[in-house]
């Protein structure tokens, strides 16, 4: 009942947007000091309205019911869809119990060219060995395989940490030149971000503070 509400509350906005995985139009929930970043139907932020164009675009109906999935800190949105569209499924964590399988990525426990697609959004950043857990999502794809490794553009450098600071969650603050370290072990690399796709979904994260409205 939220979208509705919200909806007809906010009718003059001059910010319209729509969301691609529910289908939603009209404006769009702020999340803290992130303007306008959440669908009132869903709830879904931005990175996840990308994830969803992205995987749209590259997997049809008759390519989805026939890839094999390994799903790594599974976002529910996504579950539904590759458990609905694709043709195996397989959720995993190191630490939540709500999925399939507890393994940490950097050993992932799954014998060579095991899976098609395997997806893991703003994992990398948590991960020690980070390298090692590339190399082994590499090993279990299959030849043609792809892997979608989302991280935060914090930084033009990326800032590994020798042990994780008291203060954060994250051992690494990833930047632009991140990507780098994908091209070390896949033979191609191509990265999407939100000027690849329309401005109506609003993929943008923007962020107030005093003075002006700052995006990134």
């Amino acid at each position: 009942l939220r979208a509705p509400f919200y909806k007809l509350l906010n009718y003059k906005s001059n910010y319209q947007y729509d969301c691609p995985i529910c289908g939603y139009s009209g404006p769009f929930i702020d999340k803290k000091d992130r303007l306008r970043a959440k669908c009132p139907k869903c709830g879904e932020l931005e990175r996840a309205r990308l994830a969803m164009l992205v995987l749209s675009q590259i997997y049809d109906d008759k390519k989805a019911s026939g890839t094999d999935v390994l799903h790594v800190s599974p976002e529910n949105f996504l579950r539904k869809m590759f458990t609905k569209k694709f043709k195996s499924y397989v959720s995993s964590d190191l630490y939540r119990e709500d999925v399939d399988h507890q393994f940490d990525i950097q050993n992932i426990p799954y014998s060579d060219q095991s899976f098609d697609l395997v997806f893991a959004s703003h994992v990398l950043e948590y991960v020690k060995n980070d390298r090692q857990a590339i190399k082994e999502i590499k090993r279990v794809l299959r030849p043609g395989g792809l892997a979608f490794l989302p991280v935060p553009m914090l930084h033009e450098k990326t800032i590994d940490f020798e042990e994780r600071p008291p203060n954060k969650r994250i051992i690494r603050e990833t930047g632009v030149d991140y990507f780098d370290r994908y091209r070390e072990v896949f033979t191609e690399v191509k990265v999407h971000d939100p000027s690849s796709f329309n401005e109506k979904y609003n993929l943008t994260i923007d962020m107030e503070d005093d003075s002006s409205s700052k995006k990134r």
